[in-house]
């Protein structure tokens, strides 16, 4: 009997009909039917198993994310160590994360047609026995349009709070819409749950969702209350659809008359996007993302928006600039592109005074003797007037040992342009 009834449970996960030409019914419609004859008994076993099956998502999704989270911190402790000592040097010496203790990825196959099928017998079945485990159900990503829908007609007093964690998971959809509606959700709930919502993409779900509600007086947040959210999204260049639809949102927050899609699908960030997300970062947000925000920071740090970006929060003329983010700053800064950069001058200028910083001088002395090229370029610039204002510069936060290196530069310089005389002069072969 009990093998009898899990292996009818088990054919729930097979829902595609034979390919035979009859309009049979699938093997998952077939079990459902054979489990609604058994009667309400088989309630608390089908819920027990959906609950075991979600216990184990459950338990599989916390593996992964400390597992991405150690990965997380090994390739943020590795970026700053390489800007710290340089390309081709090995950084393990400095480490204070081994290679060897990185956890393996997490390897699981999802019972998601399972789970599914599970949830429509219960809703089948009708019996409100099965109303706690389509609550639980709600907090599984895959499970909650199929739950929602399930749950308008299994009742449970217990659905309201967890419908609206729910919409933090997924876009709103007629199931979700159709299931607060039922419930008498009401916007000023909804607002609650998005003010309290710290990940990204939960925020921008929830704000959705908002949009869709019918108005109670409550009013809806400002879009711009999501530009640190979407910020996330826009500078993450391995996610180009996430990343289109981030840009273009902020873009209409910056001009509502825009067009949705003026932002093209190869458009990169501006620097000011990343400026918003190199902010966020540095004081900790998203909660539980800033990690993954940093990394995406560090992998654009060298284009011309996160140069620009870097550039504009270490030259901006504050009395009392934000410690944590000239932290940040200063450890992008390693590995900006002096090519891209808007004044390289004031930059260097911007380094020298802050080397004087109580908090952040040292590492602010460390990018300035990284990036004193910089200037000594400018210094024999072709242009006289750019050539003078990097000497008057130069004269000013000079050291002994900057001259000599600065008369070495020039010698290197100056060898490099005679043999590339002496190769032009020289007569063909």
């Amino acid at each position: 009997m009990a093998d009898d009834l899990d292996e009818l449970i088990e054919r729930l996960a097979y829902w595609r009909t034979s390919d035979d030409g009859y309009d049979s019914p699938s093997p998952r419609h077939r079990a459902i039917d054979a489990l609604r004859e058994r009667g309400p008994e088989v309630v608390p076993v089908l819920a027990g198993r959906l609950r075991e099956l979600l216990a184990e998502i459950d338990e599989n999704r916390r593996r992964a994310d400390a597992v991405q989270r150690a990965w997380d911190a090994w390739y943020d402790e590795a970026d700053r160590l390489r800007g710290e000592h340089g390309l081709g040097v090995d950084i393990s010496r400095y480490s204070t994360i081994s290679d060897e203790s990185l956890p393996q990825p997490v390897d699981f196959t999802d019972p998601y047609d399972l789970r599914q099928g599970i949830i429509e017998a219960l809703h089948r079945i009708g019996d409100e026995r099965a109303a706690p485990a389509l609550v639980a159900a709600l907090g599984d990503r895959a499970c909650v349009n199929t739950a929602a829908r399930a749950l308008r007609d299994v009742h449970s007093d217990q659905a309201v709070p967890a419908l609206l964690d729910a919409a933090a998971l997924v876009e709103p959809d007629r199931d979700l819409l159709n299931a607060f509606e039922h419930y008498g959700i009401t916007l000023a709930q909804a607002r609650r749950r998005f003010e309290a919502e710290t990940s990204p993409q939960g925020r921008l779900h929830l704000m959705a969702l908002l949009e869709r509600l019918p108005d109670d007086g409550t009013g809806r947040p400002d879009p711009a209350e999501n530009r640190g959210a979407l910020a996330y999204f826009a500078i993450d260049d391995r996610d180009t659809i996430a990343r289109w639809k981030a840009l273009n949102a902020l873009n209409q927050i910056d001009d509502p008359s825009a067009d949705g899609l003026a932002i093209g699908m190869e458009d990169p960030p501006s620097a000011e996007v990343v400026r918003v997300a190199i902010v966020a970062a540095a004081h900790g947000r998203p909660p539980g993302y800033d990690l993954k925000l940093v990394r995406s920071i560090t992998r654009i740090k060298g284009t011309l928006s996160g140069t620009r970006a870097v550039e504009s929060l270490l030259t901006q003329e504050s009395p009392e600039p934000d410690t944590e983010e000239l932290v940040l700053a200063l450890r992008l800064v390693l590995g900006a592109n002096g090519s891209h950069l808007e004044d390289p001058v004031r930059l260097v200028g911007a380094l020298h005074r802050l080397s004087s910083h109580a908090e952040v001088g040292a590492r602010a002395d460390f990018a300035l003797r990284r990036h004193r090229a910089l200037l000594f370029e400018r210094m024999l610039h072709d242009d006289e007037a750019v050539r003078r204002r990097a000497q008057s510069l130069f004269d000013d936060i000079a050291t002994p040992d900057d001259r000599t290196a600065f008369a070495a530069f020039k010698a290197t310089r100056g060898n490099r342009l005679t043999k590339l005389l002496r190769r032009l002069k020289s007569p063909r072969s």
